[in-house]
């Protein structure tokens, strides 16, 4: 899959993040009738480390990848099972673990290695690192990388 440019991404970040509330719940619920598995995925017990402003975030960091996704390959991706999904989360995970360092961007430095979604994931790790984003947990900031990636992972895959 050819990698999601720059501008792609700030556009459908700029068009989720501008929707009215009435918006939002209409791009909520069609999300979950497309992606059922990716929203339960977000809103399991798997992810109950995040707080609730760390799962809106992570479910925000999923809709942008999503609209994305369909604004540069003109379709939606597929949904993934729950197999796939935990494999690449797995995978991710490993990368963490793997990591001889405590420094954050030190440790993602081995996910932007051969990867074909480099802007998205700088997409990330700038929201994450973002001085403004007080409300994210050392801990939830790993956590909700590894899942946004795990979930641009299966449905870069799925292309």
């Amino acid at each position: 899959m050819e990698m999601i440019p720059e501008q792609i991404i700030d556009s459908a970040a700029e068009s989720i993040g501008s929707q009215t509330e009435e918006g939002y719940e209409k791009l909520l619920v069609e999300f979950e009738k497309k992606q059922p598995i990716v929203l339960a995925y977000i809103f399991s017990d798997n992810l109950n480390l995040l707080t609730g402003e760390e799962r809106n975030l992570l479910l925000y960091l999923a809709l942008v990848t999503r609209k994305a996704y369909m604004k540069s390959n003109r379709y939606d991706p597929k949904s993934p099972t729950e197999d796939k999904l935990a494999e690449a989360e797995d995978k991710n995970w490993s990368k963490i673990v793997d990591s001889n360092t405590k420094d954050f961007r030190e440790r993602l430095n081995p996910f932007f290695e051969r990867t074909p979604q480099e802007d998205l994931l700088a997409f990330y790790e700038d929201i994450l690192m973002d001085e403004e984003e007080e409300s994210i947990t050392k801990a939830g900031r790993e956590y909700i990388f590894v899942a946004a990636k795990s979930i641009m992972d299966v449905w870069c895959a799925s292309s």
